[in-house]
């Protein structure tokens, strides 16, 4: 039994406790049989590690993984299980669908909805209900008259987004004839050798408004700061927002002329910046005054460091950082002004010193057992994941059924992607996830206060394309 040790950039708070559930739309017809083989060979001849388990460290608790030095033919690598359908995927109730663009930005229903259509009602949501013994990857292939869904659960200690494209890109290489190249960061912590914490500057590693080691006390009152609003708007409602290209597209030109008048440059605004500064204005909908806030968004190193250069597509573990903006929020705060914050946090994070910067300090934190909630004590935080860039170069069609093979011949197996990343029993308000970007749009997993829902409502009636926004 090889017992390798989890990295700290790997056990996070929350990212311990979290188990990330993602789905692959695909309209076509993929082989079971030759998924589930594939899947095993890779596995079992080339990627052990996904076959390992956690187990608790005895002196102190956290996370280890305990991995057989070979596997027996009743070891389960992974959790399997498949279900087919005798319709189409359309027949799914509330199944998400573009809206027109014209018609602008939508409010649909949760995934939730729909998410037990594609997952077996026993899989673990989280990695608390988890039992430690079981496999680290669940799979479920959905089978309609036609289209395949592939659902994926695996904790997020393992891995990140981007690392779970890795996985998908080596499984489909298998059924390619493709051998993948040897996993990166099996056994060692590939950042372990870099500058630690006490070896920076007190003013280079405690900087006001990003990721920091707290002080004793410290988190106690960023608690209390946000107790008032969950007991006045306690009741939470979730949609899933899809926003068209077309509408991000003509805002993200128009800002960008606005915010080059005004500050004499623009930043580099994207589309990315659009959406999730719309996501933000929305859950602030119900704020009159201004209130100091932190916007953090989760940043790739892959390629931004040396240790994740050429080989960043055998690495599945955690490669993330985090970009912060801090500035005065209200329901009139500009979204042009959000773009322009947002923009300059994350030039500002992909810098490779400030990358160097936020590991050390995300190593510290979890060595003291702190979570990683970048908020000032008494002020408002808001966090957005973008798992849209993961996705760009997926292709499952060496998947696709030998007979069923209608379209042209080497023509990619797009997927809508839709998922769940986060712990059922936290309030869902002060974070959303863009799951996917489609030809057609981008589709969020949100949540907002019912005051602030209501508020949302009523403004898209007036303004769908958010000419005023």
């Amino acid at each position: 039994m090889d017992i390798i040790p989890i990295p700290p950039t790997d056990q996070q708070k929350p990212i311990t406790s979290i188990r990330t559930r993602t789905f692959f739309v695909l309209n076509d017809h993929l082989d079971e049989e030759i998924l589930r083989n594939s899947l095993d060979t890779l596995i079992r001849d080339h990627w052990q590690k996904l076959g390992a388990r956690f187990a608790p460290r005895r002196d102190d608790g956290q996370l280890e993984y305990h991995l057989p030095l070979t596997f027996d033919d009743n070891y389960a690598l992974f959790n399997w299980t498949s279900k087919q359908y005798d319709h189409s995927i359309e027949k799914v109730p509330s199944f998400p669908r573009p809206t027109a663009p014209e018609k602008g930005i939508a409010l649909l229903p949760h995934i939730r909805t729909i998410e037990e259509w594609f997952r077996p009602a026993d899989w673990p949501l989280d990695c608390e209900r988890d039992e430690l013994d079981k496999p680290l990857i669940y799979a479920q292939v959905s089978l309609f008259v036609d289209a395949t869904v592939i659902a994926l659960s695996v904790p997020h200690v393992f891995g990140d987004q981007l690392g779970l494209a890795n996985i998908i890109k080596a499984w489909m290489g298998i059924i390619g004839g493709v051998s993948p190249p040897p996993m990166v960061g099996v056994k060692n912590d590939i950042f372990a050798n870099m500058k630690d914490y006490a070896d920076y500057l007190p003013q280079d590693v405690k900087r006001k408004g990003r990721v920091a080691v707290r002080r004793w006390g410290e988190y106690p009152l960023v608690i209390l700061g946000l107790i008032p609003e969950l007991i006045r708007d306690r009741v939470e409602d979730a949609y899933t927002v899809f926003i068209p290209v077309p509408l991000v597209e003509s805002l993200r030109e128009r800002y960008g002329k606005e915010l080059a008048e005004k500050y004499g440059e623009n930043p580099g605004i994207t589309n990315g910046d659009i959406v999730s500064g719309i996501l933000l204005k929305f859950t602030r909908m119900g704020y009159e005054l201004p209130q100091m806030l932190s916007f953090s968004q989760t940043v790739n190193i892959r390629g931004r460091l040396p240790q994740l250069d050429q080989n960043r597509d055998a690495f599945v573990h955690n490669a993330l950082a985090y970009s912060t903006a801090r500035f005065p929020m209200s329901k009139s705060t500009p979204l042009s002004e959000i773009a322009y914050h947002t923009r300059k946090a994350i030039i500002e994070a992909t810098d490779p010193r400030d990358i160097g910067i936020s590991i050390a300090v995300m190593q510290e934190m979890v060595r003291r057992g702190q979570g990683s909630h970048i908020i000032r004590p008494f002020e408002k935080s808001y966090f957005v994941t973008n798992w849209s860039a993961a996705w760009r170069e997926l292709d499952f069609s060496p998947a696709v059924k030998e007979d069923e093979r209608e379209r042209d011949a080497g023509a990619p197996v797009k997927a809508f992607v839709f998922g769940d990343s986060g712990t059922a029993s936290r309030p869902q308000r002060f974070n959303s996830t863009v799951m996917c970007k489609t030809d057609e749009g981008y589709w969020c997993n949100f949540s907002m206060s019912r005051k602030a829902s209501k508020l949302v409502e009523e403004y898209i009636v007036k303004d769908p394309m958010l000419a005023g926004f």
